[in-house]
């Protein structure tokens, strides 16, 4: 049945019209695992909790309002990595935590449960240096932590939660040495910790907040350390494990605050042997109970009153083994623990702090296997906790400390499947935990403690593969990369830049081991690259087709070519310059695109020794000629010379006579001139020029005087010109130069004590941008240079304060060297691509992937066309994958089907299209097939794609916000369709939408309610 949509006609206005991304082709739909994002804590502030979840983004801050849809990434705060939140803490309506961000290192941050609200409180360090180092303590309406600020060594810091509000609290030891106050402990009024002031080594302290108030404890090791393992509150004092050094080993302690009153509770394990306590927890009724081994009885529970008479244990397992008690749980004026009497195996106890209160609460698994119980959590007036149970598996159970009252809550998984909770956190009446939900990994899930009232919050660590394009090169009008799939390993691609015109050029190395091709290069016509088979690595060329792809060279040992480079010979034509391995060695070699024209070049190390080092091939072409640097085993590491013949092929100049090295390299052509770094006698290493003659080769300028050198790296060409960077008087700085002393200009002045304060320098026909941190408290940023130091300057703030904005290694001049473009990153976008002309005004972010607090996962291998540019992306949904922007609006319509169906009665419904989604094609159409005869079907719409579990094996594949679609009436062979107009505006080209199926089926998975299809994206072009 067929029918007319506009369901978007208002939709379009509500998003901003930008020539957008588009994922080229998804080679690698889907992986075989679920990873599960590892989440072991949930934070609750008010409506919502913070937890710390890994997967594509890395280990990340997450929330959730107890809704799917209000579960989602906070903050992607460390692009292309993890940020790695740890020491959370609940302040006030905030959660502080120690996160890594790029210009920042580790240091303070907050977030309130939103993308806004996520903020560094203070850059304590400045630079990238970590500053913090251990756990938050809220304390007298503050929080406090150990920080080290460069100066001050690792200290006592305080915050209110604001910048200004966060300041330096104690400095134990003064300057900078560290008082290094660790196990930061809350009790009677005082703050509690183990710190060294330098006069006694590291030993108990308490602060009222104050310098003057901050005391030492007790020296218990006079002349040494204490080594101090645990502190934990007890009554208006502290339990704490330690080892004094006198010989007793890590037993327990306690203290009042006094020196009298700090006083150990007995040599549980006589003699230097440990009996290390442990999970020390106070019963409020003044006792407390924690584990420990004696060396006799195993690990068991003890009980103590705070001393050394009354410290006592509690055998529950006769015998050296120990019941392992552990996972105490204060509850009802007591605890409840895990332990294993070796009678019933490991299963629920309470006890009241008395030898007679502690008791075995239930055996769940009778016999001596037991439940393992896990997790114990307060949820309304019961402890919930998870527990493995033969014949239900790892579910949910709660208890109320007696037999009759611990009963299963819910068999999420029917039989012997589990669902493994685990960080059960009571939640709004209900209970959050990580466990296995709904056919993903171990991820978030809610309950009510119904299955009904059980779901999935968010699929943190989806499963899916990556084909990991690399070395892309053009070939035509196409460009050629190397992916990886299953089913054939890595093979040469080529691709016009749809999905529909991207395809494999051929299976070199059938099996699903490929060919990995590498070390590709465009000369004239064809694409070079290194291929594997089963004998070694050999040259191969292709021009874009499957028939004119084809393999130059056999020779045996493998000849592994690596450095390709392009020349053109004046009669050659196009030939392209490798090294290669042989009997001789690795030596040059040369190729026309023959087998016959694939040989080496010269021996240029006589024998069997090699002329080149291992990865050591700098092949660059100036003009006519191919320059590389080799060692004949005569001159040393010289610079040598090839156009393409063995005659041709020669020592330009011996910079260090003898067997001495100048070793060549930083090698760049401008024109026909080629730029490189040598190490010369009397000069060190500094810029040398060459036109291929001994007469033309010479040194720039010798920018440090005498023999220590400049050490020039990142030798750039910049139009006739040549930018580096080079250290003089202990600062490394940009210059520029000509080719002569006198036309060569120092560009930047802020590059004092730091190793590379400037990097990656691209030229465009703008000039020069690059990136750099001026030490200004802006972080690393895009900077541009007209050639002058007057017109060097920073082009935008990207990321904010002193967060690094720009990614490393994505600079790239496109549209003919009329912009760059660049991923950088910033809290609010995450990863995304920039073009910037070098003004601030001219600088715009251009792609939109992913939502608020989150873009791409990484955007990699920018390669630039006349008109487009191709890249290696992550969008977090469909992994490393090949994308393209077309940053001139032209925009070439193609449709792309992705994810996977979800059965129903009829098989797997497929999503399809009729036409493109052109301007102007009013007929353009999405259409279903093999659904259910006769049901009904909705269209669901998003400008974002999504991998959402909606039930096992079935997913919702397009992104929150869904707008709804057409409804249709399948006809008798399953078949609708819906039609969708394309507008005819010209601001629409680039758009992305992307669309699913949901089928009325009752023999569906999602909810026994429904199928659904595949899904579809459709971008609109002119």
């Amino acid at each position: 049945m067929h029918t007319s949509s506009s369901a978007l006609a208002t939709a379009f206005v509500l998003t901003a019209v930008l020539p957008a991304q588009n994922l080229v082709a998804n080679l690698v739909s889907s992986g075989n695992a679920n990873p599960g994002s590892g989440v072991t804590e949930f934070l609750v502030i008010g409506s919502r909790a913070v937890f710390v979840a890994g997967g594509p983004y890395g280990n990340e801050p997450w929330v959730t309002d107890g809704t799917a849809a209000g579960t989602h990434l906070l903050v992607d705060l460390m692009p292309q990595g993890a940020s790695s939140p740890q020491n959370l803490v609940v302040f006030g309506s905030d959660v502080l935590f120690v996160a890594n961000t790029p210009g920042l290192g580790r240091e303070l941050w907050k977030t309130d449960g939103t993308t806004a609200g996520t903020q560094l409180v203070k850059d304590i360090r400045t630079g990238s240096a970590n500053s913090l180092t251990n756990e938050i303590v809220p304390f007298n309406g503050l929080a406090w932590f150990a920080a080290h600020d460069g100066s001050n060594g690792s200290e006592l810091w305080k915050t209110d939660g604001t910048t200004a509000g966060t300041s330096l609290a104690v400095d134990l030891r003064a300057g900078p040495q560290s008082g290094a106050p660790t196990r930061l402990t809350v009790a009677g009024g005082w703050l509690w910790f183990a710190a060294s002031d330098g006069n006694t080594g590291v030993e108990l302290w308490r602060s009222d907040g104050t310098p003057a108030g901050t005391t030492l404890v007790a020296d218990l090791n006079p002349g040494g350390n204490t080594q101090i393992y645990e502190i934990a509150p007890f009554g208006s004092g502290v339990l704490f494990a330690a080892d004094v050094g006198n010989g007793n080993g890590q037993e327990p302690w306690f203290s009042d605050g006094t020196v009298s009153g700090t006083v150990p509770l007995g040599d549980l394990a006589s003699g230097v042997a440990h009996s290390a306590p442990d999970e020390f927890t106070d019963l409020g009724n003044g006792l407390a109970v924690f584990s420990a081994d004696d060396g006799i009885n195993g690990r068991e529970l003890w009980l103590t009153d705070g001393t050394a008479v009354n410290t006592t244990l509690v055998d529950l397992e006769p015998g050296p083994n120990g019941s392992q008690a552990g996972g105490f749980t204060l509850f009802q004026g007591g605890v409840v623990f895990a332990a294993d009497d070796g009678i019933n195996g490991r299963e629920p106890w309470r006890s009241d702090g008395t030898a007679a209160g502690t008791q075995l609460i239930r055996d769940l698994n009778p016999g001596g296997s037991g439940s393992s119980p896990t997790g114990f959590a307060a949820i309304g007036s019961e402890l919930w906790f998870g527990a493995t149970v033969a014949g239900f598996g790892g579910e949910f159970w709660r208890t109320d400390a007696t037999a009759a009252g611990t009963q299963l809550v819910v068999d999420l998984q029917p039989g012997n499947a589990s669902t493994l909770p685990q960080a059960i956190t009571a939640f709004g009446g209900r209970a959050l935990f990580s466990g296995y939900v709904s056919g993903a990994g171990f991820e978030p899930g809610i309950t009510d403690g119904t299955s009904a009232g059980t779901f999935l919050l968010a699929d943190c660590a989806p499963p899916y593969g990556d084909s990991t394009p690399s070395n892309f090169q053009a070939i035509g009008s196409e460009v050629f990369f190397g992916a990886g799939t299953p089913s054939q390993g890595r093979e040469p691609y080529r691709s016009d830049g749809t999905p529909g015109g991207t395809s494999v050029l051929l299976d070199v190395y059938p099996g699903s081991f490929g060919s990995d091709p590498d070390y590709a290069a465009t000369a004239g016509a064809r694409v070079f690259f290194a291929g594997s088979l089963p004998g070694g690595s050999q040259l191969f060329a292709t021009d874009g087709t499957t028939a004119g792809t084809f393999q130059l060279s056999s020779s045996s040992p493998s000849l592994t070519p690596r450095g390709t480079t392009a020349l053109v010979h004046p009669t050659l034509g196009d030939l392209v310059v490798f090294s290669g391995n042989s009997a001789n060695g690795r030596e040059p070699w040369v190729s026309d695109g023959s087998p016959a024209g694939t040989f080496e070049l010269r021996d240029v190390n006589a024998g069997a020794a090699s002329a080149i080092g291992l990865l050591s091939e700098n092949f660059t072409t100036a003009g006519n000629l191919t320059f590389f640097s080799a060692n004949d085993g005569i001159h040393g590491n010289e610079l040598w010379v090839t156009d393409g013949t063995g005659a041709g092929t020669q020592l330009v100049v011996d910079l260090r006579p003898g067997t001495g090295s100048s070793s060549p390299n930083e090698l760049a052509a401008v024109g026909s001139r080629l730029f490189f770094a040598a190490d010369v006698p009397g000069y060190g290493r500094e810029v040398w020029v060459s036109d291929g003659t001994p007469a033309g080769t010479a040194i720039v300028i010798d920018l440090t005087s005498g023999i220590v050198g400049s050490n020039p790296i990142d030798l750039t060409a910049a139009g006739n010109r040549l930018c580096f960077t080079a250290q003089t008087a202990g600062s490394r700085e940009v210059w520029v130069t000509d080719g002569t002393a006198a036309g060569t200009t120092q560009l930047t002045s802020w590059g004092t004590g730091a190793v590379t304060p400037h990097r990656d320098l691209t030229w465009t026909n703008l000039g020069l941008f690059f990136l750099s941190d001026d030490q200004s408290g802006h972080g690393t940023e895009l900077y541009f240079s007209d050639g002058t130091a007057s017109g060097t300057q920073r082009v935008l703030d990207i990321g904010p304060g002193a967060i690094d904005g720009p990614i490393a290694g994505t600079l790239t001049a496109v549209l003919g060297g009329s912009q760059l473009m660049f991923a950088a990153f910033a809290p609010a976008t995450g990863v995304q691509l920039w073009l910037s002309d070098g003004t601030p005004a001219g600088t715009r972010q251009i792609s939109n992937f992913g939502a608020s607090g989150r873009g791409a996962v990484l955007v990699e291998e920018l390669f630039a066309t006349s008109t487009q540019v191709f890249f290696r992306c992550d969008d977090g949904i469909n992994g490393a994958e090949p994308w393209i922007f077309d940053p001139s609006g032209t925009g070439v319509p193609f449709v792309l089907r992705y994810g996977n169906s979800c059965p129903g009665a009829n098989g797997n419904p497929v999503i399809g299209s009729v036409g493109l989604p052109q301007l102007g094609n009013a007929s353009f159409a999405i259409t279903l097939d093999n659904g259910l005869p006769g049901a009904f079907a909705f269209q669901a719409i998003s400008f974002t794609p999504a991998s959402i579990v909606w039930a096992p094996g079935c997913r919702q594949f397009v992104g929150n916000p869904v707008y709804p679609g057409s409804a249709v009436l399948l006809d008798g062979a399953g078949h609708g369709s819906a039609t969708f107009p394309i507008p005819t505006d010209p601001s629409y080209i680039g758009l992305n939408l992307f669309y699913q199926w949901a089928i009325l089926d009752p023999a569906g998975r999602i909810l026994n309610a429904f199928a659904a299809t595949d899904a579809l994206q459709a971008v609109i072009g002119g």
